[in-house]
């Protein structure tokens, strides 16, 4: 699958550099959990044989050329923000893929976000024109949308009965989270009681939310460049793990 899709990723994209980010093990939400001790609470683990197949992609990666960004702390997706904010410092256009929503709070002209819905044969490109065509707001939106409506997935509680098209209401009326505060006297008395109770929850998950760019790690566009895939390694590691008609 990693196999299949990074040569979808590389035939349909053509970048000129390429690299990973990673959940270092056991160690990828403290600092979240820090603030939230129910953050991420209720997720599965991933499958047993998940952890057995760590050192192939390792070989994988190696043989492909890729560089492997990992960090105690942050997140897979912090690493990304870290790293799409520096090239975009260096004029570098950047394309995040991932699963991931909350992503797109990186969107901007030089940063577009794809998310995958089913390997890269389904997936939603997003700019900062699609953003706000889909959503109804603006890329600069979307953390106070989060902290508004939470996120089952990794059980942010933003406001307690507030969804996403009232999140996106008010944002629309009230443009940002202290905006929205900051007018509770012009909210509808069912609404406001809601928004005066989950205060800090939607603040809180503001944080929580906040994808993390301030991660350590500097971006080696030497280290990067696609070109240094090793062929000849690859057409073995692929041969070994009879992926034959992966090899082209």
């Amino acid at each position: 699958m990693f196999t299949a899709l990074r040569l979808e990723v590389i035939k349909k994209l053509k970048p000129d550099y390429v690299a990973l980010a990673w959940d270092k093990p056991k160690t990828t939400i403290r600092r979240r959990k820090e603030l939230y001790p129910a953050y991420k609470a209720g997720r599965k683990p991933a499958p047993a044989d998940f952890y057995e197949q760590i050192p192939i992609l390792h070989e994988l990666l190696e043989a492909f050329g890729w560089p492997l960004y990992e960090c105690d702390d942050y997140e897979a997706d912090d690493i990304m923000g870290a790293l799409a904010v520096q090239a975009e410092a260096e004029g570098i256009e950047t394309c995040l893929v991932t699963s991931d929503l909350d992503m797109l709070q990186l969107i901007s002209p030089k940063t577009h976000v794809y998310i995958m819905k089913k390997g890269f044969t389904q997936i939603d490109e997003y700019n900062p024109e699609s953003f706000e065509e889909k959503y109804g707001i603006v890329v600069d939106q979307f953390l106070d949308l989060k902290s508004l409506k939470g996120d089952s997935s990794d059980n942010i509680p933003g406001v307690p009965g507030v969804g996403e098209k009232t999140a996106i209401q008010l944002l629309q009326d009230y443009k940002t989270l202290d905006g929205v505060y900051a007018h509770l006297s012009d909210i509808k008395e069912t609404l406001r009681k809601k928004l005066e109770t989950g205060k800090d929850s939607a603040y809180l998950s503001k944080e929580i939310a906040r994808i993390w760019v301030v991660a350590p790690v500097p971006l080696d566009l030497g280290a990067t460049d696609v070109p240094k895939s090793d062929k000849v390694a690859l057409k073995k590691l692929l041969t070994k793990l009879d992926c034959k008609r992966l090899i082209h």
